[in-house]
């Protein structure tokens, strides 16, 4: 794939939440139509229509990686920080549900499940447990396999997400990080 200019970008982001509910079972000329550009510009930048979904997801991906970089940065202690990163996460699934309606789907269609699962480690995994190791470090939490720590906090925020999403058709981003995120950070603070 080829990066395409910052115009293209823009307009193929622009539809990319107007594929909401076709698990990215789309064609290029679907894509260049919603968009407004010569199919043979697509063609030009993306390979196929893999190549295509590759460009959506990490772009998705990429707002994530931001978001959670700004609510880790912030001061407070290691809990405080994590409740906002997770919070983070909660708005970016609500703001883009594909991530965790039809991202499976489209990954494993697609045959791209090693490139799309490696960039979702360094992306969402990595910031989790840097805070996880912090955290463990400073004796805030009591935590004895970081990878498996963070696996189970952004199964159940995906989760979570999800249910909320295909069930009401929205996630109160905010409501549910109220009721969720306390019960996470408590479940990893040492005990005395």
């Amino acid at each position: 794939m080829k990066t395409p200019p910052s115009e293209l970008t823009e307009r193929l982001l622009a539809v990319s939440d107007r594929l909401d509910g076709t698990d990215f079972d789309v064609t290029i000329d679907e894509v260049a139509k919603l968009a407004d550009v010569p199919r043979a510009t697509l063609y030009y930048y993306f390979s196929g229509k893999e190549d295509l979904i590759a460009f959506f997801l990490n772009a998705k991906f990429s707002l994530v990686r931001d978001a959670i970089a700004t609510a880790a940065a912030t001061e407070g202690t290691v809990s405080d920080r994590l409740a906002r990163a997770m919070t983070a996460i909660l708005h970016a699934l609500s703001q883009h549900p594909p991530l965790c309606t039809e991202l499976p789907i489209a990954v494993k269609r697609a045959g791209m499940m090693g490139d799309v699962m490696a960039n979702a480690d360094r992306v969402l995994m990595t910031p989790m447990r840097e805070l996880l190791i912090e955290g463990r470090a400073t004796g805030e939490f009591a935590i004895p396999d970081v990878d498996l720590a963070a696996t189970a906090l952004m199964g159940a925020l995906s989760f979570v997400g999800m249910m909320h999403l295909t069930m009401t058709g929205e996630l109160d981003a905010e409501r549910v990080a109220e009721d969720l995120v306390p019960m996470l950070v408590n479940g990893l603070r040492t005990r005395d």
